[in-house]
């Protein structure tokens, strides 16, 4: 069974998905989430990636640092100031 989540949980998943697209697309230069994701499946599916993304998905730990290791930057980095 899955929990609703808080208003404050659910804005922080989006903040986070934001960031992690702006990384993708705008610091690393990628054209599309899908070139990402092709390149980096191993570390995450494509569909939590979107999921992420849109705000959709709370991952689990393993999950972010797999992110994070396709991103080539730690849980720090990635979360810090949201």
């Amino acid at each position: 069974m899955t929990r609703k989540l808080k208003k404050a949980d659910k804005m922080y998943i989006t903040a986070l998905g934001q960031r992690v697209k702006r990384i993708i697309l705008q610091e690393r230069r990628y054209s599309s989430l899908d070139a990402f994701s092709l390149e980096y499946h191993d570390e995450i599916a494509k569909g939590t990636l979107y999921d992420l993304c849109d705000g959709k998905r709370d991952l689990k730990l393993s999950t972010l640092l797999g992110l994070c290791r396709a991103l080539d930057i730690t849980l720090d980095e990635l979360t810090k100031d949201l």
